[in-house]
């Protein structure tokens, strides 16, 4: 069969530049073109490396200058669009679904687009694989109907997706991610003298940098020997209130009176080698996590996971998570001493999260897909 992915504008399919999406994109592809599928992804170019699977096609790029940016804003505006140049973008991909002639759509995060692909090419099947809870403007009854498929990326997505689209259980399946263990693995370290925390992600106090950062100052406060690393920048933050404005102001003077390593952005192709240094990754979100890819790249490198148990995050770490409540460091605190000890806690963890990092196949991940379009699965 023939597979076209549809990344929006904002979602590069690069090793640099892309996020979690381009990442399954990606690894789907992978799985899909070792059983002889052939796949074409339609993606903006931000000048940065492109993945290597996928026949990549650009679309054009946005006009630029200050009037041009100023009056698609004003469009998008007036017409109720989700983005800038939206209307410039389905042009573009309609001319390369008709080139290409694909058997099957992917699209991402976008209620409304099939309505787009289906003007297009109407007797293509169409699947919207939904990674966070998204909200699309425009004509959703109309969307949701010319779609054929949805995959949500685990359970929480479904019964959110269900709920807030009222869709039979029949046209949603889960497709849980996986990992690579080829590219996520674990170093060999002889001794551990300190505790190597590592947080990565946005800096955004949904998804709990503060916590991590307040659990650190009580551990060394204690004179436990430990160490943070954060990894991760505020880009997608709105930065236009005070409230947020100051969060991150007291957050980076925090972290810099404490000695924390806070490394910025990192790159995807980075993060391997990044996570292989440290022992365990805190994922203390404050709101419902999708699912909590970071979860299973940790795991895989060998890193024990401590985690809010929110929406998707209980299905990423499996019985392999160590559950706390963010709003409570006191006790976070005290388990990650409890790590700290030499009483073989923290490797018993440890070899949990390898245990269930090895459950998580892309393999299983493009199954979903093939069964739900109707193309039987992967050959063994």
């Amino acid at each position: 069969m023939r597979f076209c992915f549809v990344m929006l504008p904002f979602e590069y399919y690069s090793p640099v530049s892309g996020g979690a999406i381009a990442t399954v994109t990606m690894n789907v592809i992978r799985e899909l073109e070792k059983n002889g599928h052939e796949t074409f992804v339609l993606a903006h170019d931000d000048a940065q490396p492109v993945y290597p699977t996928g026949g990549v096609r650009f679309l054009p790029a946005n006009p630029n200058g200050s009037i041009g940016e100023v009056l698609s804003h004003l469009q998008a505006r007036l017409l109720g669009w989700d983005w800038p140049n939206q209307g410039r973008f389905w042009k573009s991909v309609h001319r390369e679904l008709r080139s290409l002639s694909p058997d099957v759509v992917v699209l991402s995060n976008d209620l409304v687009g099939a309505i787009d692909v289906r003007a297009a090419l109407p007797r293509v099947k169409i699947v919207v694989w939904v990674h966070n809870e998204c909200h699309s403007s425009g004509n959703i009854p109309s969307g949701l109907a010319a779609t054929d498929v949805f995959l949500g990326c685990s359970h929480y997505i479904e019964s959110w997706l269900l709920g807030r689209c009222s869709l039979p259980q029949s046209k949603v399946h889960v497709a849980h991610a996986g990992v690579d263990s080829d590219v996520f693995f674990p170093a060999k370290r002889d001794r551990i003298d300190s505790l190597k925390l590592l947080y990565t992600g946005r800096l955004d106090p949904n998804k709990g940098v503060d916590v991590a950062v307040e659990v650190f100052r009580r551990l060394k406060k204690g004179d436990r020997p430990v160490s943070l690393t954060v990894a991760g920048h505020s880009w997608f933050y709105n930065r236009e209130t005070r409230r947020e404005e100051a969060f991150l102001t007291n957050l980076r003077k925090i972290m810099k009176e404490l000695e924390v390593d806070w490394l910025g952005h990192v790159p995807r192709r980075w993060l391997p080698g990044l996570m292989r240094g440290h022992d365990v990754a805190l994922v203390l979100s404050r709101s419902q996590e999708p699912f909590g890819l970071v979860v299973l790249e940790a795991m895989a490198s060998g890193l024990a996971v401590m985690a809010s148990p929110y929406g998707g995050l209980s299905e990423a770490c499996g019985e392999a998570g160590i559950f706390v409540d963010p709003g409570k460091p006191a006790e976070i605190t005290n388990k990650l001493e409890c790590l700290c000890d030499p009483n073989g806690e923290l490797e018993f963890w440890k070899r949990r999260s390898l245990e269930r990092s090895a459950m998580a196949r892309w393999a299983d991940t493009a199954n979903v897909l093939l069964r739900a379009v109707g193309a039987g699965g992967l050959s063994k």
